[in-house]
């Protein structure tokens, strides 16, 4: 599988060669428990600023952030837009539709926009900062059985490399004059089995090819296996798994005491 295709982003940062991928990993689910703790959008917002931050300084290009920044502010406006129907605590602001739009439903909007991008730009630094070969050997070494581990490494390779064929293929139907930006719904779903299908048919054999490579240097063959890297935990990891600790008793603990927390009795 072409290595120019996976997400993860080779830099020499302390982020990438310095931490344990266990940590990484134990970091982003502490991020996940964290936001999930809080729902007002100031929260949220430093949380997001600090993951791009991690990001910046882990040495991550801005073009391979860039696509993940768009989709949070695509997430962050339907956010906007649909909660404010549901929340209706807060001073009013305006009417439309016959529907009060209040303070702290927009508020709330902007807030669950915010955590579903923290969780998203989250789970992007750590696939551009942990290697697919560093994670296995991580899950292996935390009990995952090795074909389980391997799935999930080659499934976060396969990914982008998907995306990849899908917009070759669409270039190349386009230069054969496919427009799937005109006409009806209907149209446009019609037309696009002339994309979705050679997309299918090629992750078919990408996924052929991924198993006779692997049939071909006998895995499973011996239920042990060896590995060309070493992973350790350090001081600096035990410092960051405190931490992160630390930060999951502490958020949890705020909500129970509704500190951050905009809108009670909603998640």
């Amino acid at each position: 599988m072409p290595a120019g295709y996976s997400i993860y982003v080779e830099t020499p940062s302390a982020l990438h060669h310095k931490v344990d991928p266990r940590t990484k990993l134990l970091a982003l689910l502490a991020t996940f428990i964290v936001a999930l703790s809080f729902n007002h959008p100031l929260v949220l917002g430093l949380m997001l600023a600090a993951v791009l931050g991690l990001g910046l300084w882990a040495q991550l290009p801005i073009r391979r952030l860039a696509p993940f920044l768009m989709t949070a502010v695509w997430f962050i406006l339907l956010a906007v837009l649909i909660w404010p129907a549901y929340i209706r605590q807060g001073p009013h602001l305006f009417t439309v539709f016959g529907l009060a739009v209040t303070r702290d439903g927009i508020l709330f909007g902007l807030a669950m926009g915010l955590r579903v991008s923290l969780m998203m730009v989250a789970a992007a630094v750590w696939m551009m900062t942990t290697s697919p070969q560093k994670l296995t050997l991580g899950l292996l070494k935390m009990g995952l059985p090795y074909k389980a581990g391997l799935a999930l490494s080659s499934t976060i390779r396969f990914v982008p490399l998907v995306t990849a064929q899908h917009a070759t293929i669409m270039e190349a139907q386009r230069a054969r004059g496919l427009r799937l930006d005109r006409g009806h719904p209907l149209s446009r779903l019609t037309k696009s089995v002339a994309v979705l299908g050679p997309v299918f048919m090629r992750a078919l054999a990408l996924a052929q090819s991924l198993a006779v490579a692997m049939d071909s240097r006998g895995l499973g063959a011996r239920t042990t296996r060896t590995s060309i890297l070493e992973i350790r935990f350090s001081r600096a990891d035990a410092v960051i798994m405190a931490l992160c600790g630390v930060g999951v008793v502490l958020g949890l603990v705020m909500r129970y005491l509704g500190i951050g927390v905009l809108v009670k009795g909603v998640l």
